[in-house]
């Protein structure tokens, strides 16, 4: 098959991005590849509803070397908080720059987070151990980052997992 260089002008494409149709927009995203493409259409992409279309937008911005900024679906508090194994609650800050998938009064994810207190002991030692796999270990001032972190909606995907208050946490 012989295939043409797209000249699908940006108009074009914009109004595509509009589209209810999912294989609309990811056909309009995919047009944009080797056009320069102005911030706010790639952030629409980012931003868009649907997590396929937000995934294949972070791919092509990784392809053609432009940074993903920050997408989320909330802004967490200041603090965060994580159970763990034996009752032990790791306290974090999410930073800026990083990806949110979640809700306020549901389990949350992030890409990034910076452990900022350990709340309880594991036998006497301030380490927090996750309940998913019993083998992740969190301690004060450690700064976690989720290589393969999924921008589904899916609550239980990959990332650090959050509650935004103390009290869901410990309910968990």
């Amino acid at each position: 098959m012989n295939k043409k260089k797209n000249r699908m002008s940006l108009e074009t494409i914009k109004r595509a991005l509009k589209s209810s149709s999912r294989d609309v927009r990811v056909a309009a995203m995919n047009a944009c590849q080797g056009k320069d493409i102005p911030l706010d259409v790639i952030k629409q992409w980012l931003g868009d509803s649907d997590w396929r279309v937000r995934a294949a937008a972070m791919r092509l911005c990784e392809k053609n070397g432009i940074e993903v900024p920050p997408i989320r679906t909330i802004e967490p508090p200041e603090l965060v908080y994580k159970k763990c194994v034996a009752d032990v609650i790791v306290v974090a800050h999410i930073p800026e720059d990083a990806q949110i998938r979640g809700e306020y009064g549901r389990k949350c994810r992030a890409s990034k987070a910076i452990i900022k207190e350990i709340i309880g002991d594991f036998c006497g030692e301030k380490v927090g151990i996750s309940i998913f796999d019993r083998e992740t270990t969190y301690y004060v001032g450690d700064e976690v980052v989720i290589e393969d972190y999924d921008m589904s909606d899916e609550e239980c995907s990959t990332g650090f997992h959050f509650f935004c208050s103390k009290e869901e946490a410990k309910n968990y």
